[in-house]
């Protein structure tokens, strides 16, 4: 769970918003939309423990990640995957040398694991058989589509993501949106950054929006999860007969 209490920020001198709350859950997902210079990427900076808030305090799991130790603070930004507003354009490099320092990161992974993995979330995202493209030239879209592939190579608890539809487009927007619900269905929590709310998820909202500052907050619903097998187990009714004799 993360809880942004009454966040404020200040940037040059100039209050940009206060009184910011939000309550993101485990296996949630939610859009923050908010006009152009409104502080988005702030907040997100602020939410991820990387930016401590003007006002306010932001607490994650019962432990607030700036008043609390520094240990959670590092451990929840190591659990988290962000894709940046300004995405990398690593001249020279591969999507596959990309995907090798996530591999490193991670540790433990072998190189047949890495290619497996790497190649189908590549496919996830519409970018088949793009390993040994040079990541400096791709389209944006392709570019953010990418980054979002290696950053859940790590296979991240949290997932912050900057201006993403924005940069991959409006004919990504299902195809992502489908993506997205499903990590939430897998208990991930994802908060997003946008200009605006898709049109194309309009049927998705979870519930009313939500007013918090300059910005409106938008939960998306994900698709039910589908129990574990001791889940089915315990669910499954009682066999019910009777002895012969």
């Amino acid at each position: 769970m993360i809880e942004a209490f009454r966040v404020g920020a200040v940037s040059r001198g100039r209050t940009l918003w206060e009184g910011v709350d939000l309550a993101a859950g485990t296996g949630e997902l939610w859009v923050v939309a908010g006009p152009p210079s409104s502080g988005k990427t702030l907040l997100l900076h602020i939410l991820r423990g990387e930016r401590r808030p003007d006002s306010g305090d932001v607490v994650v799991d019962g432990e607030s990640l700036y008043r609390g130790s520094p240990e959670h603070n590092r451990r929840f930004r190591a659990l988290s995957g962000v894709v940046p507003e300004l995405l990398p354009a690593e001249p020279g490099k591969t999507l596959e040398e990309m995907f090798l320092l996530s591999a490193l990161a991670l540790g433990g992974v072998t190189d047949e694991e890495r290619r497996a993995r790497m190649g189908d979330l590549l496919s996830l995202v519409g970018l088949t058989g793009a390993e040994n493209v040079v990541v400096s030239s791709l389209s944006v879209s392709e570019r953010a589509r990418a980054a979002l592939a290696v950053e859940l190579f790590r296979s991240p608890r949290v997932l912050f993501l900057d201006m993403f539809l924005a940069h991959a487009g409006r004919e990504w927007a299902d195809r992502m949106g489908a993506l997205l619900r499903a990590l939430a269905r897998e208990e991930k929590t994802i908060l997003m950054m946008e200009r605006r709310f898709p049109d194309e998820w309009q049927a998705q909202i979870a519930s009313s929006s939500l007013s918090a500052g300059p910005f409106t907050l938008y939960r998306v619903a994900a698709p039910p999860r589908a129990p574990k097998e001791k889940e089915r187990q315990s669910q499954a009714p009682p066999v019910s007969g009777t002895a012969e004799g």
